[in-house]
């Protein structure tokens, strides 16, 4: 299981490169120095709660969007979360369940 710093400097990252900034940039942004930008990215470093408002909305995000990593877990981890979820579904939501993953993954 990875890192929730390590997870989370990448949704960052997504979100920085997504509004076309640079590190600099969104240091500037946030006010804060670009080094330090460049090691919550890379999981060094995580922000305190003050920064991760700052960059929500730098990113014109909500900050629980930055949080929001399932899909950057492992493939073990995602059947393990899906599992999970199924587990948790009644015999109707099951059945629907089923047939969007057949649907999806018989395009």
């Amino acid at each position: 299981m990875m890192n929730i710093k390590i997870l989370f400097g990448r949704k960052i990252k997504e979100y920085r490169k997504k509004k076309n900034l640079t590190q600099a940039g969104l240091a500037e942004l946030v006010n804060v120095d670009d080094k330090h930008i460049s090691c919550i990215e890379s999981g060094k470093n995580f922000p305190s709660s003050d920064l991760i408002e700052r960059l929500a909305t730098s990113l014109e995000v909500e900050p629980k969007d930055l949080f929001e990593f399932y899909y950057l877990k492992d493939s073990v981890d995602l059947k393990s979360d899906i599992i999970l979820m199924l587990n948790k579904l009644n015999k109707e939501e099951l059945s629907l369940a089923h047939k969007y993953i057949r649907t999806f993954l018989l395009k």
